[in-house]
């Protein structure tokens, strides 16, 4: 795969991160399906499960201390072999494991070393990649992730319809894939030249505070970027309160086997971003991020309506299975334009800043709240049913979707406000 008129960083970066990528997608399978095993392999009850959903909120909102941390340092590429240790390879004890409670323990790691990366990664497409090709980069490593993701699940998927037990080699494969990617993004030099003085050490609670501050004050004098996260967190709203309810309806009540669900979550989810991430790279760099998420929060919005028309046919199989693919299939194609601009937009809002700290304040706010939702998600379908989970997620995503495209008019008629 090659890139035209890059420069020579550019090209080494790109040429590591494609790199790093392949060794990552077998993570990215792994947290389609993370539930999946959970829910079958390992007996996970309803409140067990909504922890794995937490868990990632949950770490999320330690990035904004991460980043500050990864934004301050002179040795930037230590803290990928400390993510890589701590959050990746640690997955190798699930050979050893007894149970569902060391499985949890395990994601805990993994999501709170990504509190670490996500920022740094950003770090390293801001610095090292022109902005008229960063997106487009980022589309290619995300295309090739996806598809080593998806070879992985299908496999993954019929292996587990045979021997159950797989499921400790596959987490454990997933650990070890997952710190070689680390290894590779530590030998991305970073261009920023950091002064490496000894700077003066912050009392405890001083040092606990600041990114605290820091972000309300960012996103005060950043009011455009500050409306990006609102939209993005009422997206988020409708997004998480499907995620603990999803497993339960796929494995509970439609019953599907191993392969059809590793099939629908671990690759028609990402088909979207396997083959359309470098075409969606491209319209991002053209388009303003809010008229860009408008059109991704419109497209699934559709997902949670043709799921609720599949849980209608629950009693035929077949079409039952045929509408959540379809479903699926939407879903794909709205996630490809999600997750680049989830990754990519806080990029666009930072300009000349350090677009790490600005992408931590972002994985803050999913950690925010995805601490809701959940719960959310959970109370509907007890008191209300599978259907009403989902009609209250695509009414969030409608409405992101409208908020955005408002937002973005506000934009073209000169009337959005300025710090």
């Amino acid at each position: 795969m090659r890139f035209k008129n890059l420069s020579p960083r550019e090209a080494q970066t790109a040429g590591l991160l494609l790199v790093a990528a392949i060794f990552n997608g077998l993570v990215q399978s792994f947290g389609q399906t993370q539930d999946i095993i959970a829910r079958k392999a390992l007996l996970a009850t309803d409140w067990q499960i909504l922890l794995i959903t937490l868990i990632w909120p949950i770490s999320n909102f330690l990035s904004i201390w991460m980043g500050r941390i990864f934004e301050q340092s002179c040795h930037k590429s230590r803290y990928f072999l400390i993510a890589g240790i701590f959050g990746r390879l640690t997955l190798v004890w699930a050979l050893f494991m007894a149970g569902i409670h060391e499985y949890l323990i395990l994601l805990a790691l993994l999501y709170s070393a990504n509190s670490l990366l996500v920022p740094a990664q950003n770090g390293i497409y801001q610095r090292n990649i022109n902005v008229s090709r960063r997106a487009k980069v980022y589309g290619y490593t995300i295309s090739i992730g996806m598809l080593i993701s998806i070879i992985v699940t299908f496999f993954a998927g019929r292996l587990l319809d045979i021997q159950e037990s797989a499921y400790r080699w596959i987490v454990a494969a997933t650990g070890i894939a997952g710190f070689i990617s680390c290894v590779v993004l530590s030998r991305i030099k970073i261009d920023e030249p950091v002064p490496c003085e000894k700077r003066p050490n912050l009392p405890l609670r001083q040092a606990l505070a600041d990114p605290i501050h820091s972000t309300i004050r960012l996103l005060k004098e950043n009011p455009q970027f500050a409306a990006f996260e609102r939209s993005f967190s009422i997206y988020g709203m409708g997004f998480i309160m499907m995620t603990p309810v999803i497993p339960l309806l796929l494995v509970n009540e439609l019953k599907l086997s191993y392969t059809v669900n590793f099939l629908t979550k671990g690759i028609l989810s990402q088909a979207g971003m396997l083959f359309l991430s470098p075409l969606i790279g491209k319209i991002h760099d053209r388009l303003h991020p809010f008229r860009f998420i408008s059109l991704s929060f419109g497209t699934l919005m559709f997902f949670p309506l043709v799921i609720i028309v599949a849980t209608k046919f629950a009693g035929i199989p077949a079409l039952a299975t045929t509408l959540v693919f379809v479903a699926y299939i939407i879903f794909g194609i709205a996630m490809a334009g999600i997750n680049m601009a989830w990754n990519m937009s806080s990029i666009f809002f930072a300009g000349k800043e350090n677009a790490a700290v600005f992408q931590s304040v972002h994985v803050t706010m999913t950690g925010i709240r995805g601490l809701i939702a959940p719960f959310l998600g959970l109370i509907l379908n007890r008191l209300f049913g599978y259907s009403a989970v989902f009609l209250v997620a695509s009414g969030f995503l409608a409405t992101a979707a409208i908020i955005s495209f408002r937002d973005y008019r506000k934009i073209k008629a000169g009337s959005f406000r300025t710090a």
